[in-house]
């Protein structure tokens, strides 16, 4: 159980990392050589590296035909948070493709916890 935990944290701190990319790219209007000259840049690898760190450590215990549909829940934290944190459109389409993912995964979870 520790390594879907690890897993989920990665998964969070890889939506985080992904927002905080889109607000400094915005910041910087998609210059990332000026992005470079300020700290938020390397905060933001910094956080990505633990991320890696969690992934790589949670990929050791669970299996691969689990493990990478879970990073798919970041397609649906990344939606969730274009919606409230850039104010983009939320529609039906994407309320039923998150559901699905969000579905699937949920299953692969059982599953792997049942066999396990």
């Amino acid at each position: 159980m520790v390594h879907f935990i690890l897993l989920f944290i990665s998964i969070l701190l890889t939506v985080f990392v992904q927002i905080k990319l889109k607000d400094i790219s915005i910041e910087y209007a998609g210059n990332i050589l000026k992005a470079l000259f300020f700290i938020d840049i390397y905060i933001v690898l910094f956080l990505y590296a633990v991320a890696l760190v969690a992934w790589f450590y949670a990929a050791s215990k669970i299996e691969f035909t689990v493990l990478i549909p879970f990073n798919s829940l970041t397609i649906v934290l990344g939606g969730v948070a274009g919606v409230l944190i850039f104010s983009e459109s939320f529609d039906t389409t994407k309320f039923l493709a998150y559901t699905l993912i969000i579905s699937g995964v949920f299953l692969l979870f059982i599953h792997s916890n049942i066999n396990s």
